[in-house]
Formats: C-alpha cells, sequence, structure tokens
C-alpha cells in the first residue's frame, strides 16, 4: 500500500496484544511521573512524563539498555556542561563555538561509535544546556536548574525501566545471541568522509537556527535546534521523513494541548481530573509509538508536545504561546535541515537501497547453498539459523529505504525513476525466494532432504548453487555470461533427477517457485 494512504495508517495502527499491553505500561508510567512530580513538586515535569516513552523499547533487554546508556550519556552530558559553563556564561564569543564543537564531536561520535546514541546524547545535552544558559539569571540558578533536569530524568527513566521489568513479557523464544563487536569504531569510522559531511551539515543547521532565533529575540522557537538535532539521519530521505513524522505529532499533541488548555482546564481543579486527562492523552500517543519504525517517531512527539504545552508549573495554564511556539519551531527547523541535507553533501536514500539489497542478495545466496551434499543436519541448522535472522534484518533494512525514497523523488529525472523501479522489482522477487529458501531449511525440508538419493541431493545442490549465483549478480553492473547458461543446464538435470522420484514433495515444490523467481531476475 502507497504510504501515507489510509490502508498503510490501518496496518500501522492494527492493534496487538504486545501493542496495548506496552501502551498500558507506557500510560501507567507517565501518570505515576505526573503524581509523583506534582506532589513532590519536582521541576521540569513535562521531560520527566515524556520519559516512558523515549526509553520504551520492544524488549526487556532493549529498555534497560536503553535506560542505562541514557543515564550516563545525562550525567557526563550535564557535568561536561557545567565545566564548560566556568569559561562561557556571560561570553557569548566562547558560548557559541562551544555548542559547535560539542554539536559536532557528538554527531561525529554517533556515526562512528559502536554506542553511537551515547556519543549523540553527551553533545546533544552539552549544546542545549549551553543555549540556554543565558536565559537564567545567576549561575547558582543555573547550575540548581541542570542538576533538578538529571533528578527529573533520571527518576522517570528509572521508573519506566523498572515498570518494563515488571510487567513486559519476555521475549518468546531463546534470546539471540549478540556477537561481541571486534572494535569500538565501525569499520570505515576514519576513512569515510560521509561521517564528518553529517556532523558538519547538523552542525550548521543546528547553529543556524540558534542564531537566527537568538537574533530576532524569540528564544520561545528553541525547537528549532533540538529539530535539527534530533532528525539528522544517515540519508536524506529518511532525515524528511522523520521530520514529517516530528511535525505531524506536533500538531497533534498541541491540538490535543490546545483543547485541553482551553475547555478542560477550567474545569479541573484536583489531581484525579489531571490524571483523566494525561491517561487518555498517552494512550494516543503510547498507541502510535508502539508502531513500525515508519509511525512510531510521531507517537514520541504526540507525547512530548502535549505535555511541554500543557505542563508549564503546578496549577493550570492558559497560556497558548507554548504551543504555537514550538509548531514554528519544529517547522522552521524541518526546513532548514531539509534544505541542509539535500543540497549539501547529499546522501541519497536509493544509494543505501542499493547497498543493503547487495548485502541481502550475498546472505540469500549462501541460505541458497544450504544444506550441501555431505553435510551433516545439525551443521546445516546451526547455518541457516545464523543465516535466516542475517538476511531477514538485511531484507527488512531494504524495505523500509525503498518505502523512504518517496520522500526524495519529487523533481528526480525519469532515469532515476526507473532504476527505484528495477530496485524494487528485484526485492519483491528475491524476498520470494527468501520466503521459498527459508522452508527449505526447515526440519521437516531437511528431513526430507536425508532421505533424497545421493544423485537427486547432487543436482538440487547444483540448482541451488546456479540460483545462489544467478541472485548474488543480479545486483552486478555486468552479469557473467555464463549465468544463464549454467542455471538452464543445472535445471534441466534437476528435472530429470526429479522424474526418478515416485512422487513430488513439498520440497520440490519449494524448489520450482525458487527456479520460476530467479529466472525472472535481469
Amino acid at each position: 500500500m502507497p504510504f501515507g494512504s489510509f490502508g498503510w495508517f490501518k496496518r500501522e495502527l492494527a492493534p496487538t496484544p504486545e501493542r496495548a499491553r506496552r501502551t498500558a505500561i507506557m500510560v501507567a508510567a507517565a501518570v505515576l511521573c505526573v503524581i509523583i512530580s506534582m506532589t513532590l513538586q519536582v521541576p521540569e515535569l513535562s521531560v520527566t512524563a515524556y520519559m516512558p516513552f523515549f526509553m520504551s523499547k520492544q524488549s526487556k533487554f532493549l529498555t534497560t539498555l536503553t535506560g542505562v546508556i541514557g543515564l550516563i550519556g545525562l550525567t557526563i552530558g550535564i557535568g561536561a556542561s557545567l565545566l564548560l559553563y566556568k569559561f562561557t556564561y556571560g561570553h557569548p564569543e566562547l558560548r557559541i563555538p562551544g555548542m559547535a564543537i560539542a554539536l559536532f564531536l557528538g554527531m561525529y561520535v554517533s556515526r562512528i561509535f559502536v554506542l553511537g546514541p551515547l556519543g549523540f546524547l553527551i553533545g546533544f545535552v552539552v549544546a542545549v544546556s549551553q543555549s540556554v544558559g543565558e536565559a537564567v539569571p545567576s549561575p547558582e540558578l543555573l547550575v540548581r536548574g541542570l542538576l533538578w533536569l538529571w533528578v527529573a530524568i533520571a527518576y522517570g527513566a528509572g521508573l519506566t525501566v523498572v515498570l518494563n521489568l515488571l510487567f513486559l513479557p519476555d521475549a518468546p523464544g531463546p534470546p539471540a545471541h549478540l556477537p561481541k563487536p571486534k572494535s569500538f569504531f565501525v569499520s570505515d569510522a576514519f576513512t569515510n568522509p560521509a561521517h564528518v559531511h553529517f556532523a558538519l551539515k547538523v552542525t550548521f543547521a543546528a547553529m543556524f537556527c540558534y542564531i537566527f532565533y537568538m537574533a530576532i529575540d524569540w528564544s520561545g522557537i528553541h525547537t528549532a535546534l533540538i529539530t535539527c538535532t534530533f532528525i539528522a539521519l544517515e540519508s536524506t530521505g529518511a532525515t524528511l521523513h522523520k521530520g514529517v513524522l516530528r511535525i505531524g505529532g506536533c500538531i497533534l499533541g498541541g491540538a490535543l494541548a490546545l483543547f485541553t488548555i482551553v475547555f478542560l482546564m477550567p474545569h479541573m481543579d484536583t489531581i484525579a481530573s489531571l490524571v483523566v486527562v494525561v491517561a487518555c492523552a498517552s494512550a494516543i500517543a503510547g498507541w502510535v509509538a508502539t508502531g513500525s519504525e515508519l509511525i512510531s517517531y510521531g507517537g514520541l512527539q504526540i507525547a512530548f508536545a502535549f505535555f511541554y504545552s500543557v505542563f508549564q508549573g503546578y496549577a493550570p495554564d492558559t497560556d497558548l504561546d507554548n504551543v504555537r511556539n514550538r509548531v514554528v519551531g519544529i517547522l522552521f527547523g524541518l526546513i532548514v535541515t531539509g534544505l541542509v541535507f539535500r543540497y549539501i553533501w547529499p546522501e541519497r536514500t536509493i544509494d543505501r537501497l542499493r547497498d543493503a539489497l547487495r548485502a541481502a542478495l550475498r546472505q540469500l545466496a549462501r541460505l541458497l547453498e544450504t544444506p550441501r551434499p555431505g553435510s551433516s543436519i545439525e551443521t546445516a541448522k546451526l547455518e541457516a539459523h545464523n543465516l535466516l535472522a542475517e538476511t531477514s534484518k538485511s531484507f527488512e533494512q531494504a524495505r523500509r529505504y525503498a518505502d523512504l525514497t518517496v520522500f526524495e523523488f519529487e523533481e528526480t529525472p525519469n532515469g532515476e525513476r526507473t532504476s527505484l523501479g528495477i530496485l524494487e522489482g528485484t526485492l519483491s522477487r528475491t524476498e520470494n525466494v527468501f520466503v521459498a529458501a527459508s522452508s527449505l531449511v526447515g526440519d521437516e525440508a531437511l528431513a526430507t532432504w536425508q532421505r533424497l538419493p545421493a544423485d537427486v541431493q547432487m543436482t538440487e545442490s547444483a540448482l541451488r548453487n546456479a540460483a545462489a549465483n544467478r541472485i548474488e549478480q543480479a545486483m552486478a553492473p555486468i552479469a557473467s555470461e555464463n549465468r544463464d547458461a549454467d542455471f538452464l543446464v543445472a535445471f534441466s538435470r534437476w528435472k530429470q533427477g526429479v522424474m526418478q522420484l515416485k512422487e513430488t514433495n513439498a520440497r520440490t515444490n519449494r524448489v520450482s517457485e525458487i527456479v520460476a523467481e530467479v529466472q525472472d531476475l535481469d
């Protein structure tokens, strides 16, 4: 279904038991954060209430890992910012370069470091805390505010992790083995100039927004700087997609906040009524946030826009400026980031699609070659288990990039559209091959393989190897001259071998499906 169509939204918002449970955990955590902060008058209530949405992930392990990394990054970031304030407080000529350097280093580390979010968080915290320092009248209040911010975020994140550990069910089946990284840095960390270009682009966009809104004395739209850092991703299409989700979620969350401030708050005089409103808004935001990657970020923005606009103190607030300023700031940041990523060192999504598809085809070719004549079934099962996980992940990434290309093709030449059509066709056909190949390494299919005569095993293995070679060369600039001939010869010999069998079986039918799909590949 087309991206953004009614059917697409229906699919993305479809109910599941897991989604309902995760949404309920987010709602409970947000309500508890509001009750605790309102009772104890902990500052930065809007940030605390947002933590359940930011920290909650699909599993207990990911939620805990996010909480630990977030706490470490927050602590280092605030400590570094306090140290930096010894030199930059009251000195804008030092503060602005300090912000730029912190942003650049944070964004650069986020691309080259294995734990990229840690580097991003440290750079983001330092830059944002420096940007608001001049609005605080004294250094003592500034230090106090930053330390209370640490408390507000830390206890909100901790509460979220605890609730997820208590009520989120364990993932079905044994946990996947996570290979230990060979290095703290990605393989091309110091050789790929795209990492430096990315950090420079984000820094330029964010600092342009900061200098602009400070120059016109409209610090209320400081969300422009936050937008530039949060929506920046690996390609222009992914960045614009995240920007659209951010502005859409902001508009919806702002509309909910506007309705609450105008129509509900004049009649709210107890914390019980506030809890009901928070629970309803959190349920809407949580349901969207627990969707797929294509829509989940919109839910986070609904939550943050609502909390940021509604909670401006410990009493009902009727100021609508915050709603307006937030929307304007996000829209401005989205425009600046979109222009920078489109015209300065653009990293195009279609190039990412090609790379992801090549990786998927290489892994699919290896899967097709399993099992081999003479190898044990246990060895085949172990090899197939690892390849299934890797290939599935690569195909998911390629499909994601294919969906995101819609954000880059408004003014693309027809030749590029044709190239995209070919890539999507190859992706669709090889996904069908992957489904069939996955069934060939199941328990029943492997048992059938063991019972096949030795000569039939040899002809099937030769056919699967020829199909693997044809798949691996589908993305090659120039295909091998003997590719088609070798495949046809292997297919003919396999058919002759199968004719010796008394009856066809499910394995034979699956191999035939693979042959039909592979023959259509260019």
